[in-house]
């Protein structure tokens, strides 16, 4: 490994402030790790339960135009990930229409259109309608989970469904207007079921999904006065392919599965940046992970809903090695190669990852190879990197980052910069930045570009480290 010859100040494009009063990189969690400047031991917390699923129709319940339902959104196992989708734009949504079948319509004075047997049919994209809440059909779900929990959606609804046949980044979107004492908020669902959520928001929901079935419910908002907010509202729905990373070999596909998860990951804002005081969760030990972080099936690290760099692209790797592992049909308790429990929770492979205690630059590289699951590459071999591989560097400005390879930015056939995905201060919605519905300024999960000193930017060439894990079948 290289001898630490300096501190990376690891934070998304902002400086973030050092703990314990020793020289590190500052994307180690802060001082509340800390125990007169000497690192807390382990930790002992537990999982909480999830709720339960309420009784209603399943998918299976429903008329289909299509396979059954799509990923469930605490499905870590990933799957098949199509040819290079970049370049898609949303012309390309609007060429795809589903392979239509014999599928015997439902009485609709039983099961009138906007219900559960009956939900509306999309049948091509992009897709619009026009309804008003008041006359919803249906009033079956009132709190949609994981992403709307203690939100009251007890009001009337509106019910959708459509299939896809590739994967893509789902959309649906409501007008929400201020002021007008209307409230329809949009939900995706992979399954009839309130506790199958991928995404909500009040205007503009959106979901990284496989091929299969998948539900949209416009549900009502009631406030704390019991005032159901019905009223009209236009959905646009439609889908993007150049808004998820292209399918890697090796462990990479893994990494690549878990940043396109849109239902874990959305790069809209709803996980944002944080690393300071002001801005930092009540929790024991801020780690700067959106979620759980889990290895070997035991619960390490606690997510927020807020990350940082260094945590959040050790949560990519942990959730990567789950995918790894349903889809190999390896048990959980399973270790990557030599890699501890110890060594995860806050031991030397954190240690390196984040760069202090055993070392003071951080560098998953030096990480990966301490564990002997992964390696550096270097300079000469830097036309060798791909998209998943793991990157640690520096500014001339004194900051640094942790971050995800996406691609590398070239003028005259000359490395001039890279593109990247992180927890950012302030970054991209989707990988090409060309994108026709990508979004700037959006904080936490996303993606950046940044150029080097020689090309007019201020990443440090001679402090850009970059690791790759192995295959973990081929250890």
């Amino acid at each position: 490994m290289r001898p630490a010859v300096m501190m990376l100040l690891c934070v998304g494009l902002g400086l973030g402030v050092a703990g314990c009063g020793q020289k590190r990189c500052d994307c180690e969690p802060p001082s509340t790790l800390c125990q007169d400047g000497v690192p807390a031991g382990l930790h002992d917390l537990s999982a909480e339960g999830g709720p339960s699923a309420e009784d209603v129709p399943s998918a299976e319940d429903v008329p289909s135009t299509g396979d059954g339902p799509g990923r469930g959104s605490q499905d870590l196992s990933g799957g098949d990930i199509p040819g290079d989708p970049r370049g898609g734009d949303l012309a390309d949504a609007g060429s795809w229409v589903p392979d239509e079948s014999d599928t015997p319509q439902p009485d609709s004075a039983a099961c009138p259109l906007g219900t559960a047997c009956n939900p509306i049919s999309i049948q091509a994209l992009p897709y619009q309608d026009t309804q008003d809440g008041k006359l919803g059909p249906s009033d079956l779900f009132d709190e949609y989970l994981p992403c709307g929990e203690g939100i009251d959606e007890s009001g009337p609804e509106f019910l959708y469904v459509l299939t896809l046949d590739k994967a893509g980044v789902l959309h649906a979107k409501v007008d929400e207007k201020e002021g007008d004492d209307v409230d329809m908020d949009v939900h995706i669902l992979s399954a009839l079921d309130p506790t199958a959520c991928l995404a909500r928001d009040h205007e503009h929901a959106a979901a990284y999904v496989e091929p299969g079935t998948y539900f949209l419910s416009i549900d009502t908002w009631v406030d704390d006065g019991g005032i159901e907010m019905a009223g009209p509202y236009v959905l646009d729905v439609y889908v993007t392919y150049g808004s998820v990373l292209p399918e890697q070999a090796g462990f990479n596909q893994y990494v690549v599965e878990a940043i396109n998860d849109w239902s874990l990951y959305p790069k809209n804002g709803t996980y944002t940046y944080c690393y300071s005081d002001a801005c930092e969760p009540p929790v024991d030990i801020y780690f700067g992970m959106v979620h759980d972080g889990y290895y070997m099936g035991q619960y390490i690290f606690e997510g927020t809903g807020k990350c940082y760099c260094c945590g959040h692209t050790l949560e990519i790797f942990l959730n990567a090695y789950i995918r790894w592992q349903k889809a190999h049909g390896v048990p959980e308790t399973t270790p990557y190669g030599n890699l501890t429990v110890d060594d995860v929770d806050i031991g030397n492979f954190y240690q390196y990852w984040f760069g202090w205690g055993v070392t003071d630059e951080a560098s998953s590289g030096d990480a990966l190879e301490y564990a002997g699951i992964g390696m550096n590459i270097y300079p000469e071999d830097w036309d060798k990197v791909t998209t998943g591989d793991f990157i640690n560097f520096s500014r001339s400005n004194g900051t640094g980052h942790a971050v995800i390879f996406v691609d590398w930015v070239k003028e005259g056939g000359e490395i001039v910069g890279l593109r990247y995905y992180s927890c950012n201060g302030s970054g991209h919605s989707h990988p090409d930045p060309a994108d026709p519905d990508n979004q700037t300024g959006v904080s936490g999960p996303s993606f950046q570009t940044e150029y080097f000193t020689d090309a007019g930017g201020k990443v440090l060439k001679k402090y850009f480290f970059i690791g790759r894990a192995f295959d973990p079948g081929e250890l």
